[in-house]
């Protein structure tokens, strides 16, 4: 496996662009370095129009994740991206929530396109992958992927800014935190170029599906779901937790967790461990 830094290739923006050419993204750019590419994209939709537009960072030195957090690769060792997706929907409650859901398929479809590796999702959106020697660590895998949407408004109406983040080369030494993996120590050795254009390609065909075929989404979403059947701790806004049984994902793309009690709480946001396989 090729993980060296040196030998990281960089990505050609024009090849790039041609690969998704004809479809939902009608600009693409790569850069060497900035501080966020979800940051820059708000920005950007801000002040103008740019929904289709494609955002690659080669490094960033301020990516950003949910709840603020943040985190730091070495150059050219990932996937880094940011996509603007037009957001003003009929019904939107029902709606927008599955866009950080669809992605994670998105991202899913792109690594199988690219690899024979088979990747399941963690609600809401992290993308696992089993650990070397074919380990779970319990959870159903380590964490490859990651995504962060976020709406702003512009000249063009609501946008979603959708952050995705694919570790690729990284090596146990430059993992963020023990529970990630990359490709690469899965055991697939992955263009970065080819990566972006499958996953880039994959999301414009999900976008096709929403949101006039959530309930497909919804399938789709619940047969890679490994969240699905776990004992869960789910952390609330305000310093909350909920423990039980995730048992459902509902319409709205909400993992459903069945308390102690029984009573069955819809969940819309927060960080979810898995504890433990249920009955």
């Amino acid at each position: 496996m090729n993980s060296q830094a040196e030998h990281r290739v960089p990505i050609d923006e024009n090849a790039l662009r041609e690969a998704v050419a004809g479809t939902y993204w009608r600009s693409v750019r790569v850069v060497e370095e900035t501080g966020s590419t979800n940051a820059d994209l708000s920005a950007l939709a801000a002040t103008s129009d740019c929904v289709g537009s494609v955002l690659v960072a080669e490094y960033q030195s301020a990516g950003r994740g949910r709840y603020t957090r943040h985190w730091e690769s070495p150059p050219r060792s990932q996937v880094a991206m940011s996509v603007a997706v037009a957001a003003d929907v009929a019904d939107a409650q029902a709606a927008l929530g599955w866009l950080p859901l669809l992605t994670g398929l998105a991202v899913v479809d792109g690594i199988r396109e690219v690899s024979e590796l088979a990747p399941v999702l963690k609600w809401p959106n992290d993308v696992l992958l089993p650990a070397p020697g074919g380990t779970t660590d319990g959870i159903g895998g380590r964490k490859v992927a990651g995504i962060l949407a976020e709406l702003t408004r512009g000249p063009s109406g609501t946008v979603a800014v959708i952050g995705i983040g694919i570790n690729v080369s990284l090596t146990e030494a430059e993992l963020p935190v023990p529970t990630a993996i990359s490709l690469d120590l899965a055991g697939a050795e992955v263009n970065r170029q080819d990566l972006a254009a499958a996953v880039l390609t994959a999301l414009s065909r999900r976008l096709q599906q929403w949101p006039q075929d959530l309930d497909g989404l919804r399938r789709d979403y619940r047969d890679l779901c490994v969240t699905l059947g776990h004992h869960v701790l789910v952390q609330l806004p305000l310093d909350e937790q909920l423990e039980g049984a995730a048992v459902e994902i509902d319409s709205t793309g909400r993992v459903v967790v069945e308390d102690v009690a029984g009573k069955r709480v819809p969940v819309a946001a927060g960080d979810v461990t898995h504890l433990r396989v249920t009955d």
